[in-house]
């Protein structure tokens, strides 16, 4: 795979096109070849391909909306036009999860760290008169 392939790839996946069907391209390697390419990071094509997904999920965004313009237009039915805004909006949320999806992630640190979970204390290394002293620290006076 030259340079120039693995950009034309990139450029395809970013326009919303699905892998699968840019393989079939007799100008295009493999599937099984990109895929390759992109677990074993050769050149550091799996960061380019990350972004082409990426971006290929805000052309489904794009794509969803023009859907939606259609069936306004009444140049769509609005059945046929829910199946495809299903498929487009399940694509866009897998491929930009961060921008499209309907889970939010909440981030529960702060950046000078004095909100951030304190990890537990590991006791697998404590010695036995250790671990009955932390035990006893732990019982109130009325379970004494």
């Amino acid at each position: 795979m030259t340079k120039e392939v693995r950009e034309e790839i990139c450029f395809r996946l970013a326009g919303g096109e699905s892998l699968r069907s840019i393989c079939v391209d007799n100008k295009m390697p493999a599937l099984s070849t990109v895929l390759l390419a992109v677990v074993q990071d050769r050149d550091g094509f799996s960061v380019q391909y990350m972004q082409a997904r990426e971006a290929g999920g805000f052309s489904h965004a794009d794509r969803i909306i023009d859907t939606v313009d259609k069936v306004a237009a009444a140049e769509l039915d609005p059945q046929s036009a829910r199946a495809m805004i299903d498929g487009l909006k399940w694509a866009a949320e897998r491929m930009a999860s961060k921008h499209h999806s309907s889970r939010q992630e909440i981030d529960h640190s702060s950046t000078d760290k004095s909100m951030s979970p304190t990890p537990a204390l590991d006791t697998s290394k404590l010695s036995t008169a250790a671990l009955k002293e932390l035990m006893n620290a732990r019982e109130t006076p009325d379970t004494k």
